[in-house]
Order: C-alpha cells, then sequence, then structure tokens
C-alpha cells in the first residue's frame, strides 16, 4: 500500500514556495490537495478499499499536475522539474518503506506469554528438517498469507531454533527474521 502523505506534503511545500513566490494558486488545486490528504488519512483505515485509493491518486495528480504546470509558466521549466523529482522521490520512498516495514508489533494467534517470530518462506523452504526442528524445540507454526511463518513457543526454544536454522541455511549474515 502507498502512503500518499509523503508526495502531498511535498505539493504542499511547493505549493507554499510558489505562493512566496507571488504566484496566485487556484483554490480547485488547493481543495484537490486537501481532499486527497483527508482521503489518504481513511485510506490508513481502510487499506482494502480500492475506490479510496483510487480517488486519493486522482484528486493528488490533478493537484500535481496544476503545481507544476504553475511552477514552470512562472518560474520555469528547470525548477518545475526539480520538483517533479522530489514528488517522484516521495512515491519511491514511500514505496520502499511499505516494503520492508517492521512486523507487526501485536500477532494474532499467539498464546499470551510466548516468544514469537516471523521467518520468510522463501529462505524455510529448502529446510527440509523444519517440522523435526519444530517438534525438538516444542514450537509452533502457522504459515501466513504474506509469505512469512509464525514460530511461537517459550522465549529459549525460539532462540535455539533461530540458531539452529541459522547453521543449516548457513552464515551469510542476512536477516531472516522479523521480530
Amino acid at each position: 500500500m502507498i502512503d500518499y502523505n509523503a508526495a502531498a506534503k511535498i505539493l504542499d511545500e511547493l505549493m507554499l514556495e510558489l505562493i512566496e513566490k507571488g504566484m496566485a494558486i487556484p483554490s480547485h488545486v488547493a481543495d484537490d490537495l486537501k481532499s486527497s490528504r483527508s482521503l489518504a488519512n481513511i485510506g490508513l483505515k481502510n487499506p482494502d478499499d480500492a475506490n479510496i485509493a483510487t480517488k486519493t491518486m486522482m484528486y493528488l495528480e490533478n493537484a500535481e499536475m496544476n503545481l507544476l504546470s504553475l511552477a514552470e509558466t512562472g518560474v520555469g521549466v528547470e525548477y518545475a522539474n526539480e520538483w517533479q523529482k522530489r514528488i517522484n522521490g516521495a512515491y519511491k520512498e514511500e514505496a520502499a518503506k511499505s516494503s520492508s516495514r517492521p512486523a507487526p508489533k501485536f500477532v494474532t494467534g499467539v498464546p499470551k506469554g510466548k516468544h514469537w517470530v516471523r521467518i520468510q518462506m522463501t529462505e524455510l523452504a529448502e529446510i527440509k528438517e523444519l517440522s523435526t526442528l519444530l517438534g525438538e524445540y516444542a514450537l509452533s507454526a502457522i504459515e501466513q498469507e504474506d509469505g512469512y511463518m509464525l514460530i511461537h513457543g517459550e522465549k529459549e526454544n525460539v532462540s535455539a531454533f533461530l540458531k539452529a536454522i541459522r547453521q543449516i541455511i548457513g552464515k551469510n549474515g542476512e536477516s531472516i527474521c522479523k521480530m
């Protein structure tokens, strides 16, 4: 999911800078930007609603197009291109953040008081002894939809299990766990 607030913040900065340069910003542009921020916040509460995301992007693109057009005609092409790079960078930065977000602090399916860890299934797919190791350390595992396996049990057992997995996979320095 894309967080549109970063791009809206950049567009806010551009709008303020254009106002400081003495340019008049049409009210519909400010309204589009405000609507995009409001819908983006609603979208954070309802991430599965594609209609909200579509409308958010529509308002954001309208504001972006109008502000960049004003910047180009009022200040210059290079100025507008620099702002376009910043806006594109905000989208890329947010996309990178969303793909590397930390695991949630609250996980369903884990009994109270148990320690848990999430491990990418791609790393575990090659380990044939996985079920044996889980039984050996008295751990439970739940496959999750996002490609991770949630493993839970006593803290010492989870730590010992992770150590055994690391030895099997190899010491390449990559973290396979999300805590």
